[in-house]
This record gives structure tokens, C-alpha cells and sequence, in this order.
């Protein structure tokens, strides 16, 4: 399967980096844009949701499995060869979750700023701030 195919059956597409973001169809409150999918130099997609971290049942929302995450099963099934195929799929996880993990370390100095200015935080910065540090567990939860 390529990208095209699992992007078509998604809402909120939109590129991001050297992928794309979407809203995830798990219908949790935090859906929109959510979704990570990146495909691979070898044709695996990769495909991670930073709200729920539930990608087969992301899959099975959308009719799909697994293994249709990939172009062909891992011929190589060596130590070596799974051991290497888990390091890509990590390296692809940390760059996915980097620049989620920059914007809401943004979120987090803002708020720092201002409180070290003596300025009250209004409920909705406070709000964004307890949103950042949730979305910042959850990429370290999801990185681990």
C-alpha cells in the first residue's frame, strides 16, 4: 500500500515536514491533527498518533491492518536485521515527534516568561500549558 491510499481514507490531511498530519479517526477529543504518517525510503508507512498511541485501532477504524503498514514482509529476520529495522522505525518516531516536542517547549517558556514577569496566566493559557505538558508526556510515553 502507499501513502495516497491510507491519506484518502483521513480527514484534515495537510503536509507537514517531510510527511503528513491529519485528524485521528479514533474519534478521542483530541483528534485533530494528531495523526503522524511518514512514508519511508523503503515503502513502510509509518503512522502514530500523539493523543491515543493506538495504531491498530486506528487501522481497524480505517479497514486496514498491520501489515498493510508495509510493502513486503522483513526478509531479513536475523537479530541484526530486526534489530535494524526497530532502529529505523525509532529514528522515524523521534522525527515525527521532535517538532511536536519544540512547539509545545515554546508553549511551556511562553507561560515561564510571563510568570516570571509577575503577569496572572488567564484560565486559557493555563488551559494550553496543561495541554503542552500532556502532549509532551505523551511523546515521551510514546519515545520510550
Amino acid at each position: 500500500m502507499n501513502a495516497s491510499l491510507l491519506l484518502s481514507r483521513l480527514d484534515g490531511v495537510r503536509r507537514s515536514g517531510d510527511g503528513w498530519r491529519a485528524n485521528c479517526p479514533n474519534g478521542h477529543a483530541k483528534a485533530r491533527g494528531s495523526l503522524s504518517i511518514m512514508e519511508a525510503h523503503d515503502g513502510r508507512i509509518l503512522l502514530a498518533c500523539f493523543a491515543c498511541h493506538d495504531t491498530p485501532a486506528i487501522l481497524g477504524t480505517l479497514g486496514l491492518e498491520l501489515a498493510d503498514l508495509f510493502p513486503e514482509r522483513i526478509k531479513d529476520t536475523s537479530p541484526e536485521g530486526r534489530r535494524g529495522v526497530r532502529e529505523a522505525f525509532k529514528r522515524t518516531s523521534w522525527a515525527a515527534a521532535l517538532p511536536v516536542l519544540a512547539r509545545e517547549a515554546f508553549v511551556v517558556l511562553l507561560a515561564a516568561r510571563d510568570v516570571l514577569a509577575g503577569k496572572a496566566l488567564p484560565a486559557a493559557d493555563v488551559d494550553r500549558l496543561a495541554a503542552a505538558v500532556d502532549r509532551i508526556e505523551q511523546a515521551r510515553e510514546a519515545l520510550a
